[in-house]
């Protein structure tokens, strides 16, 4: 089996800042986004301790089965909460600060994925993309319970986040398993790709790439047509 990564950050056309970061841990074959909020740049902390405390967290570890691994990250996730959550107490400026996740993690012939938040992981398979991931949004979930239908929910506030690392002592984190296969394109990505283009704009893009390099530089670009009014951070990575 072997993978190919790519991982790409612009700051769009309205931040005077890039709260978002990422991670690519080729030799673990892990791959961690986060996306920031706070003023001050406080969401830029938020999301550079969260992608380092993971980074460390995972190299520290020896290989597992994927069960195993599933349980490491569910607590090692609510341990980088706690750590961001302290800062955020101890220093005013940092009040309030909190970060999304998404982490993929290959171990054997499963992916091992977590999220928390609104920012997303897709697969690309065989011609058909999917969303891995469900959003942590007052929009998704009220769309999942039936009370908000799909005319209303374009003009619904997008970016109301239920679930954030460190925004509160505790998290819980959503942790899922899938199997892999030869040819698969993952993707992590933050809302600032998936806010101005829908997944049906996204899957033509990818589908008219030739290689990993140029669908992300062509979807950076592409968000940015569409306003570019948020950081676009996308991290995708290929298994043949």
């Amino acid at each position: 089996m072997k993978i190919e990564s790519y991982g790409v950050s612009d700051i769009g056309l309205s931040r005077l800042n890039n709260e978002d970061a990422f991670a690519q841990l080729p030799k673990e074959n892990c791959f961690i986004l986060a996306d920031g909020m706070g003023g001050h740049n406080a969401g830029e902390v938020a999301a550079n301790e969260t992608v380092f405390e993971l980074c460390r967290l995972v190299k520290d570890e020896t290989p597992h089965t994927p069960a195993a691994w599933a349980k490491i990250l569910n607590e090692g996730i609510k341990k980088a909460n706690a750590h961001v959550f302290n800062l955020a107490t101890k220093e005013k400026k940092l009040k309030g600060m909190g970060t999304t996740l998404c982490l993929a993690l290959i171990a054997q012939t499963s992916l091992i994925y977590a999220h928390v938040g609104d920012s997303r992981i897709y697969r690309f398979r065989k011609g058909r993309l999917t969303q891995l991931t469900e959003d942590h949004s007052l929009k998704a979930e009220l769309i999942a319970k039936g009370e908000l239908d799909e005319s209303d929910a374009a003009a619904f506030p997008k970016n109301v986040i239920t679930r954030a690392i460190g925004t509160s002592k505790t998290v819980t984190p959503q942790i899922q398993t899938t199997s892999i296969e030869s040819g698969d394109l993952y993707f992590l990505c933050s809302d600032g790709l998936t806010d101005p283009l829908n997944n049906t704009q996204i899957l033509d893009i990818i589908e008219d790439s030739l290689t990993i390099e140029e669908a992300s530089e062509s979807l950076i670009l592409a968000a940015k047509k569409r306003g570019g009014g948020d950081n676009i951070t996308l991290l995708l990575f290929k298994i043949t």
